[in-house]
């Protein structure tokens, strides 16, 4: 269970695996930078059994890849869930900021399931204060019960705007689903950080392989999907602004500036301690193609792989229906070489 999510990756697993399958050993450590949802990180780790380091910014990331590749699924989590699933509702902090009522006029949830989110919430949390559930069994749990409200949110996709009328998947009953149901996982040798990127780079970990899926635009995660990063935080001491609600001094990533986008891309080539480093980018990013090739050619032997696939269905405003991914290989352990090779895979 996903997150409908911009820039997923989910319909380029087949493609991305075609260069990464040729590396990738169940003694290899892979780290997926700039995690998102999972959707890589966790592909990869139950097809080879690696090692996995996740790493993101967003918080609400950092709990869906703990529970992706710290937690196992077990009966206990099972009977949890299922508990949560008829709690009676609260009106607590999601209903009070992100639901219509006597003092709210925010959409993004029904006053309903809003409710019920709080209620889960809550009880999640007194589970773990009074040592019922441990760490990785908490973030499981509340994993889950982010991805299964983002089923029933009020929106086109994004957390920017709701929508003036509850559309027909918002108005079903909240139910809160397991994030996974695998039961084996390298619950001790997985990691998960919650980092600027750039920093996560310069600390003294080393990599057999690196995969970064870094944003393209100036669109922030933070301002996309805060409701879920207020969700996972549950603190009544955060401050809430606009229209929306949206959280006061939100993450920034530097990958979302023009301006701060090539440094910050140097910055983690020039510390990441690895062999080999993947990196997905389309061709509408705030860097160009030549702009990128000049750069990644200097860490070593270069390849590009360009790929085409429709646009995410919410990018309304951008011209045309394909755009291309490029997956740039960076072979370190060679001299540097950009190799004249563009491989086109096609649906």
């Amino acid at each position: 269970m996903t997150l409908n999510y911009i820039g997923s990756k989910k319909s380029l697993l087949s493609f991305l695996e075609i260069p990464l399958s040729n590396i990738i050993t169940k003694n290899s450590i892979l780290l997926d930078g700039f995690a998102g949802t999972g959707i890589v990180g966790s592909y990869f780790h139950n097809k080879y059994n690696n090692i996995t380091i996740a790493n993101d910014l967003e918080y609400y990331s950092y709990i869906i890849n703990y529970a992706l590749i710290k937690t196992p699924y077990s009966i206990k989590l099972q009977e949890i869930l299922d508990e949560c699933n008829i709690l009676n509702g609260q009106k607590g902090l999601i209903y009070k900021h992100y639901s219509e009522n006597k003092d709210c006029e925010r959409m993004f949830f029904t006053s309903e399931n809003a409710q019920k989110c709080d209620a889960i919430r809550i009880h999640i949390q007194q589970l773990f204060t009074d040592q019922l559930i441990d760490t990785n069994e908490f973030y499981f749990l509340l994993a889950s019960l982010i991805v299964s409200i983002d089923k029933v949110a009020n929106t086109s996709c994004v957390y920017g705007a709701y929508l003036k009328e509850y559309k027909k998947s918002a108005l079903k009953e909240l139910l809160v689903l397991p994030i996974h149901t695998k039961t084996t996982i390298k619950t001790e040798q997985n990691q998960v950080f919650n980092l600027p990127a750039e920093n996560l780079s310069k600390m003294d970990n080393e990599y057999d392989v690196v995969y970064m899926d870094p944003p393209y635009n100036q669109r922030q995660y933070s301002a996309n999907y805060f409701p879920l990063n207020y969700i996972a935080s549950y603190d009544e001491t955060i401050n809430l602004k606009g229209k929306t609600g949206i959280i006061e001094g939100y993450n920034k990533s530097n990958f979302c500036s023009k301006v701060k986008v090539f440094n910050a891309f140097k910055t983690i080539l020039d510390n990441l301690k690895c062999k080999y480093i993947f990196i997905s980018y389309n061709n509408e990013g705030l860097l160009t193609c030549d702009e990128l090739k000049n750069l990644f050619s200097s860490y070593g032997e270069l390849k590009l792989y360009k790929i085409p696939y429709k646009k995410f269905k919410a990018q309304k405003k951008v011209v045309g229906d394909t755009v291309f991914e490029f997956l740039w290989f960076i072979n370190k352990t060679t001299t540097n070489n950009f190799i004249e090779e563009i491989e086109y895979f096609t649906n």
